[in-house]
């Protein structure tokens, strides 16, 4: 009995120290990037090895498989920044708009705000994380998410939510913002999404076997 409590918290601490691990990795190559150029690729190295983590493969060697990911997709990953920083930086003044006096005028927009926001963000969630699993055009990428922010609206609350409570966390506990705030949100977004991607794979084969089924 004790061996096997003493094995499970020999699992914790390897699973804590491999999130701090990843969370300063994450830092040190944003940084190496002047941040700007660095932001994109440090963060979809990121979902790359927590994609591995979700899938299994526990025991991958992290910093080589980060900067493998991190080299390789540096250029490309820079389009998926910058078309998501000129989304957030739209919104943010069309919220900057509305919360001006004249703003006020148009108070209903608000709510179609609320509701691109909504998209905003989960659609930033589900790009990185489709990035990680799939090859495919960039039109693609955007149009997954899309459709997956409208058909996977419970995921998408549950996304949100998570993140909220490792914000509120980190907030509270400043502490831990250096090991335990990019990658334990990327770990969460890649295990809600992963669960997405796989009920979407598996209704493509049912549908393919229904299809072979009438043939």
């Amino acid at each position: 009995m004790g061996n096997r409590y003493i094995g499970k918290l020999y699992t914790l601490c390897e699973w804590i120290m491999r999130i701090a691990y990843l969370n300063l990795l994450w830092f040190f190559f944003t940084l190496a990037g002047f941040v700007i150029l660095g932001g994109s690729p440090a963060t979809t190295a990121m979902f790359a090895v927590t994609r591995k983590w979700i899938t299994g493969q526990s025991d991958i060697p992290i910093f080589r498989t980060y900067w493998k990911t991190y080299r390789n997709d540096f250029w490309k990953s820079q389009i998926l920044g910058i078309i998501f920083l000129c989304i957030g930086f739209i919104l943010y003044m069309d919220f900057k708009f509305l919360s001006s006096p004249i703003g006020l005028n148009y108070s209903w927009l608000k709510v179609v705000f609320l509701i691109l926001g909504w998209f905003y963000l989960n659609g930033l969630f589900y790009v990185f994380a489709l990035y990680s699993h799939y090859k495919l055009s960039f039109v693609t990428y955007f149009r997954n998410a899309f459709l997956m922010c409208l058909f996977y609206p419970i995921h998408c609350l549950m996304m949100i939510l998570g993140c909220i409570f490792i914000v509120l966390l980190v907030i509270n506990f400043p502490g831990l913002s250096p090991f335990f705030s990019v990658s334990l949100l990327c770990l969460w977004i890649s295990v809600i999404t992963h669960n997405v991607f796989s009920k979407v794979e598996r209704q493509k084969k049912t549908k393919k076997m229904d299809n072979l089924v009438s043939e």
